[in-house]
């Protein structure tokens, strides 16, 4: 340090002492060239620790997105996979449902031959029924014509019978005539009287006869009309059976007609399963493959998670690093890497590749940004809107991480995941207003030149 004065070795000496303990921001007072050269060297150091950091804290938001999607790609893949193991035994089930309604409908096939069989022979035999009383009933018709024929002859019997008995009367009549002429007549008439006590005789037998006959006529005439009643009964019971029969037909026939359609209808099911069957077993197939390859989708998000971890890992390592060095407007930078880390760790929680104790979880006065806010930050953009709008989106996230946090290790995951969807927008707020307030406040000053 030949042709140095005493104070700017010290001045030199104090510079390189700031930089061995990583602070970039340390600035040589004095105005000499040598001061001037030293400062503008700790300005591009500062500028390039800088930019070192900015790229780092970049490439861990990058990363932290990726890990997003890659999160939200495996736990889609473990949904799909889960999804299509149950519709693969869901499916296999339905094909064995499927069988078994083939299986039914051949029986019921079966079944309805048998039982259009059974009715075709029940309609022949209702059709021979049919038949027959339609032939009894003619025949019933002309019993009763000839009985009727035979009341007729009955009644004109009645009548020749009266006739008969007039002329009994008559010829008796006429024998007690001859009898009394007789009488007169003395010895000479005994023979005529003998003839005549014979007619008279013979007056009184066809009387009687006639009297038998017509009282057997009576009797035949009463039969006959009760024959005739009976046979009336009897035809309109054949008559009623007759319709019973014909709406037995009828009905029968309609049987025929359903269970034709039943054939049909069976016929069309069998089919139908038949199809379906090889269907089923064509969508089992196709369901246990896309399960399979959802798992293997799974492995493999799950695998570049591990890589993520690993490189979010050596990310945070550096710039943990970085965080002892005094850069300016570092502390943006780092605030901005902590709030993605932390919605990092709530995300791999709601995942289960981490767990968060609620006792890591502080106000928003207590992490590294809120402290910047209270301290340095106000002094420095206490009066930009940004800065104004940057607490009440910061401190709404801790409390609804606090909150997720204390659901999650309490079991309502369903709650937990709701809660940490919502920090989304919160945290898109308090990025963008870090953002602006990095825009109003650039690292690289005017001094180089």
């Amino acid at each position: 340090m030949q042709g140095m004065t005493s104070t700017q070795q010290a001045e030199i000496q104090d510079l390189f002492e700031a930089v061995q303990k990583g602070d970039f921001t340390y600035r040589i007072q004095s105005t000499n060239p040598l001061a001037t050269q030293a400062n503008n060297m700790m300005i591009w150091l500062d500028n390039m620790q800088f930019k070192e950091l900015k790229d780092k804290v970049n490439l861990s938001i990058l990363g932290f997105e990726n890990t997003i999607h890659m999160a939200k790609l495996q736990q889609t893949a473990d949904s799909v996979a889960s999804r299509t193991e149950t519709m693969a035994a869901a499916t296999e089930e339905m094909s064995i449902t499927v069988q078994m309604m083939a299986e039914q409908a051949d029986k019921v096939g079966q079944q309805s031959s048998e039982t259009k069989h059974a009715v075709n022979e029940g309609t022949q035999a209702m059709n021979q029924v049919h038949d027959v009383i339609h032939s009894t009933t003619a025949q019933m018709n002309e019993v009763a014509k000839e009985v009727r024929r035979l009341s007729r002859v009955s009644q004109e019997i009645d009548q020749l019978l009266s006739t008969i008995r007039k002329i009994s009367d008559q010829t008796n009549l006429l024998a007690l005539n001859a009898t009394i002429e007789a009488a007169r007549a003395g010895n000479a008439g005994r023979g005529f009287a003998v003839v005549a006590g014979e007619v008279k005789q013979l007056s009184h037998q066809t009387k009687d006869a006639a009297d038998n006959i017509v009282e057997k006529s009576d009797n035949i005439q009463k039969a006959v009309a009760a024959v005739v009643r009976q046979i009336e009964d009897m035809c309109s019971s054949i008559h009623h059976a007759s319709s019973v029969v014909e709406s037995g037909q009828q009905a029968m026939q309609s049987i025929v007609d359903g269970m034709e359609q039943v054939d049909d209808s069976v016929y069309g099911i069998h089919q139908a399963t038949k199809d379906q069957t090889i269907a089923s077993s064509e969508i089992a197939e196709g369901v246990t493959a896309s399960s399979s390859d959802a798992r293997n989708m799974g492995e493999q998000a799950s695998a570049i998670l591990d890589q993520t971890d690993a490189m979010d890992a050596m990310i945070r390592n550096d710039l943990a690093e970085f965080a002892t060095l005094k850069i300016t407007n570092a502390v943006i930078q780092l605030a901005k890497s902590d709030h993605m880390f932390w919605k990092k760790r709530l995300i791999d929680m709601i995942l289960g590749r981490g767990t968060i104790d609620i006792s890591e979880v502080t106000d928003h006065h207590s992490c590294r940004l809120g402290k910047w806010y209270d301290d340095q930050g106000r002094k420095q953009y206490g009066t930009h809107p940004a800065f104004k709008a940057l607490e009440p989106p910061h401190a709404k996230m801790h409390r609804i991480a606090k909150d997720a946090v204390a659901l999650f290790n309490n079991g309502d995951i369903d709650a937990a995941i709701k809660k940490v969807d919502t920090i989304a927008d919160l945290s898109a707020e308090v990025v963008a207003c870090l953002e602006q307030l990095e825009s109003v406040s650039t690292p690289y000053s005017s001094v180089l030149r």
